[in-house]
Formats: C-alpha cells, structure tokens, sequence
C-alpha cells in the first residue's frame, strides 16, 4: 500500500513501510487525506500537483486487517486504488506484519500495471522498525525496504528507503514531524542512485492532512 503511514507517502497503503492495523475488538475505520503532492518512496509521482485520497479498513483483535485506499493519482497512471489483507501482531517486545497488497490504476493501458502486487512483512522493536516489499510476481525485480526510526521524546521520525532494482536502484531519507494527529510535515531526498543519476535529487517537502470518519 502507499499510504500516508510510509511518511506521507499519501501513498500508502501505507511508511514509512505498512503500520501494523490491530485493535483489542473488531473495528471498521475510515479516512479522507489530503497531501501537497503524492510523494511515495522518496518520489513525487503527481508532479508538485496536490492529491486526495480516502481509505475503509477493517481490523480483528485475531490481528487479521483488510481495506481498500484509493487516491485522486498520480501524473502518469491516474486514478489508483489499493486493496490490501495483512495479519499483525506481537511477540513479546517484537511487532510483526505480513501481508499483500495489489494496485489497481483504471487510467491506464499500460500492461506492466496491469497486475501490480506486493509481499510486505514489516519488524518493529521499541522505537525502530523495518519493512520488506517483494513484487508478488518472483520472475521480476522488485524489492524495496524502509528502515524508520521515531526520535525519543520527540514528535519526529526519520526513515531510510531503498529500492532494490537492476533498472532502478536509489536510496533516499525522509525526516517528518507530526504536529497532531491529523497534520505531518515531511522532508524528502534521494541521496544515492546506482544507476544512471538521472533522478531529481532536490529536496522535496509535503504537508499532509488526515480526517478520520466516525463510522
């Protein structure tokens, strides 16, 4: 998922890596979000151009999660929704996520999109935490990971992503402060590109505002 939890990655489904969704009962939540630009791993993918996005989820107390969260888009595929099925939960001191996530971009005849899909299996402990994507199809390259780490006593985090990828390998850093619940401030930059250094490397910032629907 690209959702605002992987760092206003209003995107996603969901930062830095996927947040684990897990409550003490069954719980059905919504959103509407708002984000200066669609910034989805250390990318601006609506070129500067403000998104809107909403999301319906569903959780157990089992730890089992489901939802959908769909995006006014990006500036190339348009219109994206996502729906995503995870299980998460706690062993002793240690957090864990797994779970699959597939993008659906109507706007688009592009074959490679057509059946867009990721493993995802996100580690926490304490203040850090890590997260995994594998392409779902294991023929193509595709692996990305995030290590995220929220400052102590402070209400910002910082989050290193890289994208694993013989036609696209980079890596950048996210610095972000959460002023409340609902309003986050983001810094990202590419910082390393394996490739052909053809990618913006200028530091890109995002805004982003959360309203919870009471269901």
């Amino acid at each position: 998922m690209k959702k605002l939890s992987q760092v206003i990655a209003l995107a996603g489904a969901m930062t830095a890596g996927l947040a684990a969704v897990h409550t003490a009962q069954a719980e059905v939540s919504a959103s509407v979000d708002v984000a200066s630009s669609y910034l989805w791993r250390g990318q601006n993918l609506s070129a500067g151009s403000a998104v809107v996005a909403g999301s319906l989820d569903y959780s157990h107390e089992s730890g089992l999660y489901l939802g959908a969260w769909t995006s006014s888009g990006d500036s190339e595929l348009g219109t994206e929704t996502d729906f995503y099925v995870g299980f998460a939960g706690e062993a002793g001191d240690l957090g864990y996520d797994l779970g699959y996530v597939t993008y659906i971009y109507t706007e688009t005849a592009d074959d490679e999109f057509d059946d867009a899909a990721e493993f995802y299996l996100g580690l926490s402990y304490d203040i850090a935490g890590l997260t995994l994507y594998k392409n779902s199809d294991f023929d193509v390259d595709g692996l990305y990971g995030v290590v995220d780490v929220a400052i102590p006593d402070t209400a910002f985090s910082v989050a290193l992503g890289s994208n694993f990828d013989t036609g696209a390998d980079y890596t950048h850093i996210d610095v972000s402060y959460a002023y409340n619940d609902q309003i986050s401030f983001t810094a990202s930059k590419i910082i390393d590109e394996e490739v052909d250094d053809s990618m913006d490397k200028s530091t890109r910032y995002v805004v982003s505002y959360s309203l919870p629907i009471e269901m």
